[in-house]
């Protein structure tokens, strides 16, 4: 080979290539994103309207919904088209494959919706087409505080001044504000004084709005220049708009409005509060686009937190975030980071322990980070993150990395040793395992191509740590034959007589395995059926082991979620969540108490100290929650259920139900919710949709509306400016404009009798009482509807706690099996269930081929069809030490064990290729027995070095007990459990079934023959 060739002839060229490769590294290390996992989720865009006079959802289901998903349900790349349709309010969610463009895919969504626009009824507002879905957690929450303020001034000043600034915040896609009130111009007439002067509300609204505008209403020249001739009226102060006259009266005076009015620059009523630690606060919910990076957004948000600081708040009003969810991607990341750096560590203490010389060490640590800064060029070139996946790849790749460096070093030592001079050493041993390494680099690296055979969503997913664990190797390669010969060519490798007394101490374990080894081979036959028989009696223990997609990682916050009957007060979900806060708060653990009460469904963040510095983990502390929030469900007849947001996957489990009567749906729902309140280990069974608000239906007699001239849009226009208010126009202030809302004040409008005797106007001016022209009854309205790709579907879920995913839907399925299903209704399990058997049966099927390339390529680069088949014997080795391994420590197999056993298809192969490529060798020039015995003893230093590095590199991922240590830890434990395994059994099988491979090579060959006369009976019949 050539390359060990240039680095040794041409040391100032490949010290050149290295310094670039460190400069460029580097260069590519800073600019490379960080995020948590890669973007395989469904990226989603949704379209939100609204429809103006409150119109049932089955109606908004039929006009609204139904036709939006029809027009946009043929677009490209959609994986799911999920649609709520509730009261007044109709939301289409379309969810992407992983990957998609989604600025192309926007584009395409406004066209398709575009041509089924005008078909809306006309009652619609302007829609809301937005790329983040309303039910996504905020990556941000900030909350406002300020001594000398009141909430109102606070919202007021957060309105004006600070939330258009974060919606300009490049991958922010909504920006929320809770608590306060809203700042309203109110415009209030009292209903007798109305009548009184016979005005109706649709005058005073007609008249605020004519008479408030700035307009151009032409040009003019006077003495040779043109003048715009614009006429001055909006409102400039609140004064002006109570100086406004609205009608004369019979004496001929201006009836002006502050005389049948009373107008204030003042609050709508409370819709929301916010709460941190029990004190009223203002809370800025801030939610990123689907496809943008969680860190940057949140870097970027609070940059421009700090502008708005010094640049538009007070001094004394203070902003800070209660939750950021950068926060948990940043100390994941971290912990990663942390664990390659100590994994590094510790293999070059282990190359230390073993070459017991400081020099050789130097050369192969020093090739450590030269390879790792290739793997980033290589990654930014690819266009890869630093997350998670590639992380633990590097992680790996680590230990892997002097695997190459170890054999050509190693094969160095053996030349120097025999006379060679230090350059013809250097460039003998190099080339002379050139093939083996590469070989045993190209068996890891055809592990991972089955990676573009799996689903998109799959392929996302585990590409990143593919393509970095293939770097790292191949970088290694590279290193191993350029700096290792180049190094080893220059450095003095200690004094002569250390390093043969470090080497004569090893020639003792070699001779010791050399003579345990012979009895292997006498007993071969016998050796390897006995691990047949151990591999197939620990093959079952598999199905006892838990499954899961990603796995749930300890957090230190979770949601408390306070559900009230629908319809219920503010003042009432208020008490409600004062109780859980009062509970929640005296815990020790807890740090920061954060509350979003709306009237019936509100939310308490529960953020906790970290784990080190708590003794309970966080599902302790919720069960130890459970029993007092089941008294206060009793007391206010609430639902309260507790959630921890996870980053990745989901705690619960669902089972989505479909058909067609939305009532039967609710039925079954409620059947299946009580059914799997009986399974031990689930809480929180719940249904999601919601139940219709309580309402008072005005029933209006079309015979008698008809006799008065109204028609039905005058009296819904007319009862909804008098109850809810009507926009009148806008007071604009420097910064914002604010809506002027007429309607009746409360006292006018806050009963049952009151809201009867409200009175009409028709286009005579004639005043008609309501209760002369309709009914008015208590009922309730209709439920939101939802639908999954366009079929009618209620949702029920439940949360797992600790059990693993396939144990809880196997339960689950347990207690639903005698359950009746009617006709035409269907039910299935999704969710993360749905993701975890789809991606099982991808690497499952990518394992298989692995394993098969595998072989091809060592089919090839042997020569021979038949070795082979000795190396391939390490992968079931490596299952002997990996099934117990994740059984007896409680480990689920999720997408990181998985991922660690298509990687150990790649690596345990890699130390029999060493071992049977030397036997091949000295075959040449000894017998079967001594080449085989010679051989692997000559291996064995290596081999357990290699070995050794890869699964110290990994250790500190294996035992990390962090948050989110389930994301990398199965994996970690995955490969260290097979490799130890296969790498001590490999020193014993290996030789083994290369003499058993050579019987039966002689023994065809004699039948063919027809006679069998053994060529090497001596020694070896005895197995």
């Amino acid at each position: 080979m050539i390359l060990p060739r240039i680095a040794i002839y041409r040391p100032v060229t490949m010290l050149m290539v290295f310094s670039g490769i460190v400069l460029i590294g580097y260069i590519a290390l800073v600019q490379l994103p960080v995020e948590l996992m890669p973007n395989y989720s469904y990226e989603t865009i949704s379209i939100i309207i609204r429809v103006r006079g409150g119109i049932p959802s089955p109606d908004v289901e039929r006009l609204v919904t139904k036709p939006v998903e029809e027009a946009v349900s043929d677009v490209s790349n959609l994986k799911e088209l999920i649609s709520i349709s509730e009261e007044g309010e109709s939301r289409v969610i379309l969810r992407f494959e992983p990957g998609t463009n989604m600025d192309f895919a926007s584009l395409e969504v406004r066209e398709k919706f575009g041509r089924v626009k005008d078909k809306l009824p006309k009652e619609i507002e302007k829609p809301v087409i937005a790329r983040y879905q309303q039910t996504d957690v905020p990556i941000v929450i900030l909350a406002v505080t300020g001594e000398k303020y009141t909430p109102e001034m606070l919202r007021r000043m957060i309105d004006e001044k600070v939330k258009s600034r974060l919606q300009r915040v490049e991958g922010v896609a909504n920006v929320e504000v809770v608590g306060g009130r809203e700042r309203k111009i109110l415009v209030e007439p009292k209903e007798d004084v109305l009548r009184a002067y016979n005005i109706s509300l649709g005058q005073i609204i007609q008249t605020v709005g004519a008479n408030n505008l700035d307009l151009l209403v032409g040009e003019m020249e006077e003495d040779k220049l043109e003048y715009l001739l614009r006429i001055l009226g909006q409102f400039r102060e609140v004064e002006d708009i109570r100086e406004l006259g609205v009608a004369v009266s019979p004496q001929g005076s201006i009836i002006k409005l502050k005389e049948i009015a009373d107008v204030k620059d003042s609050f709508l009523e409370p819709i929301d509060l916010a709460r941190v630690d029990a004190r009223p606060v203002v809370s800025i919910y801030i939610q990123k686009e689907s496809t943008a990076n969680t860190i940057k957004v949140d870097a970027a948000v609070m940059e421009e937190v700090e502008k708005i600081k010094k640049e538009v708040l007070p001094p004394d009003v203070i902003i800070k975030p209660t939750f950021q969810q950068a926060e948990y991607v940043q100390e994941a990341i971290d912990t990663v980071r942390k664990s390659l750096i100590l994994g590094g560590a510790l293999a070059v203490i282990v190359l230390l322990i073993f070459l017991q010389d400081v020099p050789p060490t130097f050369i192969i640590a020093l090739s450590i980070p030269l390879s790792v800064m290739l793997t980033f060029v290589l990654m930014f070139i690819q266009k890869l993150t630093l997350n998670v996946m590639t992380l633990s790849g590097l992680a790996l790749g680590i230990g892997m990395l002097v695997d190459s460096s170890i054999v050509v070093l190693e094969n160095v030592f053996k030349k120097k040793e025999q006379g060679y001079k230090k350059k013809e050493a250097a460039l003998e041993g190099s080339q002379e395992v050139s093939l083996a390494i590469t070989a045993s680099t190209l068996t890891s690296v055809v592990a991972f191509l089955p990676i573009v055979f799996v689903g998109k969503q799959m392929r996302i997913l585990y590409s990143g740590l593919a393509w970095t664990v293939v770097y790292s190797l191949l970088a290694s390669l590279f290193v191993a034959l350029t700096l290792v010969p180049l190094a080893s060519s220059r450095i003095e490798m200690g004094k002569r007589k250390v390093v043969r007394g470090n080497r004569n101490k090893f020639e003792k374990v070699k001779y010791i395995y050399r003579k345990m080894l012979a009895i292997f081979i006498r007993y071969r036959y016998t050796l390897v059926l006995s691990l047949f028989g151990i591999f197939i009696y620990i093959l079952p223990l598999h199905k006892k082991i838990g499954r899961e997609f990603i796995g749930i990682t300890e957090q230190n916050k979770f949601t408390i979620h306070v559900e009230l009957p629908t319809g219920a007060r503010l003042e009432m979900s208020d008490q409600c969540v004062g109780m859980v806060e009062n509970v929640v708060r005296k815990l020790p653990e807890v740090r920061t108490v954060s509350s979003r009460i709306e009237r019936w469904s509100s939310k308490v963040y529960v953020k906790l100290k970290p784990l080190s510095q708590r003794r309970r983990s966080t599902h302790e502390i919720i069960s130890s929650l459970r029993p007092i929030m089941n008294e206060i469900e009793k007391y206010f007849d609430a639902f309260i259920y507790f959630e921890l947001p996870q980053e990745v996957g989901s705690q619960e489990i669902f089972i989505d139900i479909y058909g067609y009567d939305y009532d039967v749906l609710k039925q079954i729902a409620i059947g299946m919710a009580q059914k799997l309140t009986a399974v031990k280990g689930l809480t929180d069974q719940k249904i999601r949709m919601r139940e219709g608000r309580p309402e008072i239906r005005v029933l209006v007699d079309r015979d008698k509306a008809s006799t008065y001239g109204l028609t039905m849009e005058d009296i819904a226009y007319q009862l909804h400016g008098k109850i809810r208010g009507l926009r009148a126009s806008y007071y604009h202030t420097e910064s914002k404009e604010v809506e002027i809302v007429v309607r009746l004040p409360k006292e006018s409008r806050d009963t049952f009798t009151k809201l009867k005797n409200l009175t009409l106007v028709n286009k005579e001016g004639i005043q008609i009482p309501l209760n002369q022209i309709a009914d008015l009854k208590f009922d309730i309205a209709p439920s939101e509807i939802w639908h999954k790709n366009k079929s009618r579907m209620v949702q029920v879920s439940a949360n797992r706690g600790v059990l693993d995913l396939k144990k809880a839907v196997e339960l689950s399925k347990q207690a639903l099996k005698d359950f009746q299903m009617p006709k035409n209704y269907t039910f299935r399990f999704s969710g993360d269930y749905e993701l975890m058997i789809e991606n099982a049966r991808q690497l499952n099927f990518a394992l298989i081929v692995a394993v098969f390339l595998i072989f091809l390529v060592l089919g090839s680069l042997f020569e021979s069809y038949m070795q082979p088949f000795i190396i391939m014997t390490t992968v079931p080795l490596a299952a002997i030490g990996v099934i117990p391994a994740l059984y007896y420590t409680h480990t689920s197999i999720n997408m990181g064990a998985l991922m660690g056993m298509l990687m150990l298809g790649g690596i345990v192969v890699n130390n029999a290729i060493v071992m049977v490529d030397h036997i091949n060798q000295l075959r040449s020039r000894m017998d079967l027995r001594k080449a085989v015995i010679m051989g692997a003893g000559d291996r064995i230093r290596p081999i357990m070095m290699t070995s050794l590095t890869t699964i110290c590199s990994l250790v500190p991922m294996a035992l990390d007990k962090s948050e989110s240590s389930n994301l990398w830890s199965p994996l970690a434990k995955t490969v260290i459990s097979g490799l130890s395994v296969s790498t001590f059994l490999t020193l014993v099988v290996i030789p083994s079934v290369y003499v058993i491979i050579e019987d039966i090579r002689v023994m065809v060959i004699a039948v063919w023959k027809g006679f069998f006369k053994p060529r090497y009976s001596k020694g070896l019949s005895n197995g």
